[in-house]
């Protein structure tokens, strides 16, 4: 008979930690420092990686998964978001503060937003790097910047910006067409800032554009 998800987590904590006997000890032996790794992507470049587990309660095939470490014996261990919540695993801050419950979850979530945000623009990050390579007075254009920023925070760019990227990655002669840059044309000014491009100017941003906003704006 396979042991209950209870039984699971403790035959494995207890295992990689210095306490064996009292569970919520041994919990508070344990810290996350923020590291998350995203298996959808690490599968694309290793297959071997395709039934990334929790370590702690032993589901598979996670999308998440966090790293946690033991304060006393330097073990680690990679586990779910469930797991990391539930059973109320410390998230150290960079001044050493302890946060738990609703603080420490709400952390959690916008670290796994953040990896996500990297992941789906992670073609376009590389090309705003190689531009820069090409271009090192783009480093200091408040334009530029923004552009960055935009994409690192929200995982999207207003169309100007992307039309201002657009025409430096032509100027360096990049090849750009295949890159996955969003652009933002949910909200009013975002939307306005299309529909006062030239003909040209849109032409250059339609192939990030999805078919209903193509059929939209055309």
């Amino acid at each position: 008979m396979q042991p209950l998800y209870s039984e699971k987590c403790r035959i494995n904590l207890f295992n990689k930690s210095v306490e064996k006997e009292n569970y919520d000890s041994a919990v508070k032996e344990w810290y996350f420092r923020h590291e998350v790794i995203d298996t959808s992507h690490a599968k694309s470049s290793c297959p071997e990686n395709a039934a990334a587990k929790c370590e702690l309660c032993e589901h598979e095939d996670l999308r998440w998964q966090f790293v946690i470490y033991n304060d006393n014996n330097g073990n680690q261990m990679k586990v779910g978001s469930s797991c990391i919540k539930q059973f109320n695993i410390a998230l150290i801050e960079k001044d050493g503060r302890k946060i738990y419950g609703k603080d420490r979850n709400a952390k959690i979530n916008k670290l796994i937003n953040l990896a996500r945000i990297g992941v789906s623009n992670e073609l376009t990050f590389k090309a705003l790097n190689d531009l820069c390579a090409l271009n090192g007075n783009l480093e200091r254009n408040n334009m530029f910047i923004e552009c960055w920023t935009q994409l690192k925070v929200n995982g999207e760019i207003e169309p100007k910006l992307a039309l201002f990227l657009i025409k430096n990655f032509i100027e360096c002669g990049m090849d750009y067409k295949e890159l996955d840059m969003k652009i933002n044309v949910k909200k009013r000014i975002c939307a306005d800032q299309i529909k006062n491009m030239n003909k040209n100017g849109y032409s250059l941003i339609r192939t990030f554009l999805n078919d209903n906003s193509r059929m939209k704006f055309d």
